[in-house]
């Protein structure tokens, strides 16, 4: 069997103190087995990035504007209500979406370093992956990834807190075999949106109105 595949990685500094929490929340005392659980699930659903996509595409104000709103609103055990999840409850009214009062965060704006090893076969689909979806980086991937965990809050339904264990040589063959059956999966976010559309809703327009979602994300960011 191949060995697994070594990576430098670097995420947000503003994002480090969520991430560890986030990370605990799952049985990881390390970042590692969380990042290569997220890219399993990614693989798994073949899903679009708009809204990631667009924020890493963004200017590094706007991206340390949506990582400190991240972080704020982040609670450990929260329920699946995420920022995302209540953007999606008032789709019609984003312009009227309440602003909230701001408290003073911790700002470490260094980015931090990271070593994940992951599965070879797992490697080998994800460095085709994060370049074909657009990201400036690998790592800017991995930063979608978590950015979009952090926005929907909740439970994973995989998870694995040992590296080495069965439990990740199951995900792997599993994220594997669902890659060979091929055919893109709906995600969350698409069923928030169809069930507040009330119908079901074009690929087109599921773009559309995942524009508007990154733009409301980012207007409420900014907002002092």
């Amino acid at each position: 069997m191949p060995k697994g595949v070594r990576k430098s990685i670097t995420i947000p500094g503003l994002l480090a103190p969520a991430v560890k929490r986030r990370s605990g929340e799952f049985g990881h005392s390390i970042f590692a087995p969380y990042a290569v659980e997220l890219v399993c699930y990614d693989l798994r659903s073949d899903a679009k990035h708009e809204i990631t996509v667009a924020i890493a595409r963004d200017t590094q104000a706007a991206q340390d504007a949506v990582d400190r709103e991240l972080v704020s609103r982040y609670r450990p055990g929260q329920k699946r209500d995420g920022l995302l999840v209540q953007l999606v409850e008032r789709i019609h009214h984003l312009q009227n979406v309440a602003k909230r009062s701001r408290h003073d965060l911790p700002v470490q704006l260094s980015a931090v370093p990271e070593r994940v090893t992951f599965p070879f076969d797992i490697w080998r689909l994800v460095d085709v992956r994060w370049q074909e979806l657009g990201y400036p980086s690998f790592s800017a991937y991995v930063t979608g990834l978590i950015r979009y965990d952090l926005l929907v809050g909740g439970p994973h339904s995989s998870t694995t807190a040992d590296p080495r264990s069965k439990l990740q040589r199951k995900l792997t063959r599993k994220t594997l075999a669902a890659h060979r059956r091929g055919g893109r999966r709906k995600i969350l976010l698409d069923h928030l949106i169809e069930e507040a559309e009330g119908h079901p809703v074009p690929q087109d327009e599921m773009q559309r109105v995942k524009a508007r979602i990154a733009k409301a994300l980012r207007d409420i960011s900014f907002t002092r």
